[in-house]
């Protein structure tokens, strides 16, 4: 390339990284030429130029801080009510996004031994609920596992991301600032100390209590707990064996109806559903009208019917027929086979053979072709229409008068619904049966 960018004394620059950015808008390449102090190391000019974030802040060199802090605790962890203890996956996207374009607080390049950057990272917290750390380049048996590691074990922060670049961590929900931390140990010690006043008040009392005991002669006043307890242990009514029966029939006639009543409100609740369901299945289909079969159908002979069978049966492209059943897309689907030939295989799964009965009819009035054969498989249906001798594909091959494919989902849905809430109507009120039967008969004995 002739074209070159000239890179003098002042070295690289926010200017210059915009230049470079606006420059390849047109080129994909951009040349450089440094001099000045610039060029007496390369390899770091280079590292620097591609890792560029900005003039300010300058990270901190994490090399350069202590290895070992005489003293060092973790933070002071307390979670508080009604927070959870672990991010949730929106929070943990919006932290990483927030990360990706802050610029690094600090620049790591050892393993191990960093209690001097865990101090500086919760002094950090204070402010900022991120610490970002950069990894350095060329500092040989970087590992960035190991990193986090030592990190998360002296901080109790969150590890949000790490990879060759860089680590991000959080401070965690449960983390307290030291301001909190001393409040929360005055407050332990005057706790401490009420508790220990409370603790001789009572020592006191009972001393009390047991010295004007002994110094009184006279007998004890009746009515005490001392004589109450004792005179309940000796006269006190036992509790025979038919009062006993008793109380278990009780409760277990009252566990009985407690469960009768709550399943009855459950039965009220499923039949509210069930309105629900059949209410907006009448509402998707509104849109359904349904063609009727044509008087004039085609017919054929036994003979031609048992060719078109073979050839049906052995035919590889066929169309699945879904939970959605029958919709426009269906009928689309089958004149475009028709295109190229006279017949079409369906295939029909998870369906009884009445339902798929039902289903054929149906595509026969939709389409207009002519049933050839009905087959049981090992796993499903299968259907082989024909078009008829005389077919004419219509102008618009999707009909209007069937439902959408997304009208056709909500029926399947609001059908599956209805009869799974049928299918549970009817247990609860068997049961409901059998539990008004076992307490008429506890009942009448």
């Amino acid at each position: 390339m002739v074209e070159r960018m000239e890179v003098g004394d002042a070295g690289i620059t926010q200017a210059l990284v915009d230049s470079i950015h606006e420059k390849w808008r047109e080129d994909e390449v951009v040349k450089l030429k440094f001099e000045g102090p610039q060029s007496l190391n390369m390899k770091r000019t280079h590292e620097t130029l591609e890792d560029w974030s900005g003039c300010e802040p300058v990270s901190v060199d994490a090399d350069l801080l202590p290895s070992e802090v005489p003293g060092y605790k973790p933070p002071v962890k307390l979670l508080p009510y009604g927070v959870r203890h672990c991010l949730r996956n929106k929070e943990m996207t919006r932290f990483r996004r927030l990360a990706r374009t802050m610029p690094s607080h600090f620049a790591l390049g050892r393993n191990r031994k960093l209690q001097g950057l865990a101090e500086a990272m919760v002094k950090l917290w204070e402010s900022s609920a991120i610490a970002k750390i950069a990894i350095k380049r060329g500092v040989l048996n970087t590992c960035n596992d190991r990193m986090a590691e030592e990190l998360k074990n002296l901080t109790g922060g969150t590890l949000l991301s790490r990879n060759k670049d860089y680590i991000v961590f959080y401070r965690g929900n449960d983390f307290l600032p030291p301001v909190v931390v001393e409040a929360l140990k005055e407050r332990e010690k005057l706790t401490d100390v009420q508790a220990n006043e409370e603790d001789q008040a009572r020592q006191r009392a009972s001393a009390a209590i047991e010295s004007k005991l002994k110094a009184s002669k006279s007998p004890l006043v009746a009515g005490t707990l001392t004589e109450t307890l004792a005179a309940t242990s000796r006269w006190g009514n036992e509790i025979s064996s038919k009062d006993v029966e008793h109380m278990r029939r009780d409760e277990s006639l009252n566990k009985h109806a407690a469960l009768l009543k709550y399943l009855e409100k459950k039965l009220a609740l499923a039949k509210g559903k069930v309105k629900r369901a059949e209410k907006a299945l009448a509402k998707v289909q509104e849109n359904l009208r349904p063609a009727d079969l044509p008087v004039d159908l085609e017919t054929i002979s036994d003979e031609e019917r048992s060719l078109l069978r073979k050839i049906g049966l052995s035919m590889k492209p066929f169309l699945l027929i879904r939970r959605r059943g029958i919709f426009y897309g269906t009928v689309e689907n089958m004149h475009l086979h028709w295109k190229y030939r006279e017949l079409v295989k369906l295939i029909v799964r998870g369906k009884s053979f009445a339902q798929v009965k039902r289903l054929v009819v149906s595509l026969e009035a939709e389409s207009g072709g002519v049933l050839v054969s009905l087959d049981k498989t090992m796993k499903s249906y299968a259907i082989i229409v024909y078009r008829g001798k005389n077919y004419q594909r219509p102008h618009a091959v999707r009909p209007r008068n069937l439902l959408t494919r997304r009208q056709a989902l909500a029926r399947s849905i609001e059908l599956q619904r209805r009869e799974a809430l049928k299918h549970h109507i009817s247990d609860l009120q068997e049961r409901i049966e059998l539990l008004n039967y076992e307490l008429v008969r506890a009942l009448a004995f």
